[in-house]
């Protein structure tokens, strides 16, 4: 663009902030940030006051980084500041900042490009010296870290005049270049967003083959949560991370609609499956009556549903991905088990996905099978759960040394990658459920707010159990519960309606089916 007086002191960071997104992980600075971080969760520092008071988290001069010890940080930002110190100082800041880097953090610069002369009367008073990249690049490479370089792109369209770089802090003496390429290989780009958990992630991962057949490069925008569970995905290429709430909710729409310059196709799966086929309160379609909503919804397959978004065949791969030392320790947990092993997931992301009836059947499965069982949770009310069943099981006399609780000791991946090769895995309709759900190991799961034809249409060697329709009258109910006031909760058990309505007779015959056949075995 041709540079306009009028663009001086307009908020530059925002013109390149969806970009920087991934390189502003963790503990990161924003130096110079004024007023406005180019994020909110980055520690704002300028020198600049308003009425007495700093406008930013510190009041510092972002030149000594002092108060700060060494590889302290995951990220330096500075949007059109450097330009503004004096040019023989430039190294010794350039070196500060890196200072504070972690190896591995990033140095993000934003710094104009093809402006007027020093000496101009449209030019910036405030700026001591003309960037040049190769200037810039060369005094980087003098401060006694290494670098790879990700992002080297003069941005002079619209109303930009900035030139965008990346680099990310090495070992001294390292020098690459790793630039973000627009199409890798000749190939399309495609963005798939997903931030939810186990999952939501699992459901996801089924369009990831079908989006490489039609020529894609796959890079999937997700939280580090989401990542655990999909790192070794063959069919991802590139991932795009945000920590939880790092781009707010109400700045979710302008960030997906400005990466969309960097992306062929951008599938958006938030909300895709909660909030639109399971209802939200204060949503319109949350208040359509039982009716409407089962019209609606109970037939609409939650993977045939994400494909059709993503505009791949119903191939459908939603699949765990343990590594080859991940299978070989589950095989080992496996064989130190003397007999069938049953994973029986204790609980999912809300109060309707625990089942009331849990230590009943274990107890039964205890006295009547030779089966040992292990109970998966979360670390967190699941673990909590998890220890109140143990804790009855023992009370009972029961043989506890074929009772193993997990939680809070082994991590998802590993959760996950056991219940691969277990003999049979039961729970409520939550994410690792799904993680098996297209695996052959055996599977028995209770429903609640969600139909057959929803969750496991496509399931193989699974036994879907529905609440019995005269005690709960509810189900299916297509909506999501966080609390108590839209779900019908069952007083003598404290569960939701749905899940106490499947006696516990009817679950241990379906585990049962699975532990006799491989006793006989």
């Amino acid at each position: 663009m041709t540079f306009r007086p009028e663009l001086l002191g307009g908020c530059e960071a925002a013109k390149i902030a969806p970009l920087v997104v991934p390189y502003l992980q963790g503990r990161c600075l924003d130096i110079g940030s004024g007023p406005g971080k180019v994020w909110p969760k980055l520690i704002g520092i300028d020198t600049e006051t308003e009425h007495g008071r700093p406008v930013t988290d510190m009041c510092m001069d972002g030149t000594d980084l002092s108060m700060f010890g060494d590889e302290t940080m995951d990220g330096v930002f500075s949007s059109f500041l450097l330009h503004q110190i004096p040019v023989e100082k430039v190294p010794a800041v350039l070196a500060e900042w890196a200072r504070v880097l972690k190896v591995g953090g990033h140095l993000v610069l934003y710094l104009p490009l093809e402006v007027p002369p020093l000496d101009s009367e449209d030019g910036d008073p405030l700026q001591k010296w003309m960037v040049e990249p190769a200037n810039v690049q060369t005094m980087i490479g003098e401060t006694p870290a290494g670098w790879t370089i990700l992002e080297d792109e003069q941005r002079l369209a619209g109303d930009e005049y900035g030139w965008l770089f990346v680099a990310r802090k090495e070992a001294p003496g390292v020098w690459e270049m790793k630039l973000w390429q627009r199409n890798p290989d000749s190939k399309k780009r495609a963005l798939v967003v997903r931030y939810g958990a186990i999952g939501d992630a699992i459901v996801a991962a089924s369009i990831f083959p079908g989006l490489r057949q039609q020529g894609y490069h796959v890079t999937v925008n997700c939280k580090t949560a989401t990542q655990d569970v999909l790192r070794h995905d063959p069919h991802v290429d590139e991932w795009l991370i945000q920590d939880t709430d790092f781009v707010p909710n109400n700045m979710l729409g302008p960030y997906w609609r400005a990466l969309g310059e960097r992306y062929d196709q951008i599938i958006n799966l938030s909300e895709s499956v909660e909030g639109l086929l399971l209802t939200l309160p204060g949503r319109l379609n949350h208040a359509y009556s039982d009716t409407a909503r089962r019209a609606l919804y109970s037939h609409v397959n939650y993977l045939e549903h994400t494909h059709n978004i993503a505009g791949v065949p119903h191939k459908f791969a939603a699949k765990f991905y343990p590594t080859p030392h991940e299978t070989e320790k589950a095989l080992w947990d496996r064989r130190r088990m003397n007999g069938p092993v049953v994973v029986w997931v204790v609980n999912g992301s809300s109060a309707h996905k625990v089942w009331p009836w849990i230590q009943v059947v274990c107890a039964w499965l205890i006295e009547r099978t030779t089966a040992h069982v292990v109970l998966f949770a979360d670390g967190g009310v699941g673990k909590q759960l998890q220890d109140g069943i143990l804790a009855c099981l023992e009370r009972d006399g029961c043989d506890m040394r074929r009772i193993h609780g997990i939680a809070g000791k082994w991590d998802i991946r590993r959760s996950l990658a056991f219940a691969h090769v277990a003999d049979c895995v039961v729970g409520a309709e939550t994410g690792p459920m799904n993680g098996v759900g297209m695996a052959p190991v055996p599977k028995v799961v209770y429903l609640s707010h969600s139909s057959p034809d929803n969750l496991t249409k496509h399931w193989v060697n699974t036994i879907a159990l529905t609440p019995n329709a005269e005690r709960a009258p509810c189900y299916p109910c297509h909506r999501l519960h966080m609390t108590w006031e839209f779900c019908h909760q069952d007083q003598a058990t404290g569960a939701a309606l749905c899940a106490s309505s499947i006696a516990p007779e009817e679950v241990f015959r379906a585990i049962s089916l699975v532990v006799r056949a491989k006793q006989a075995a």
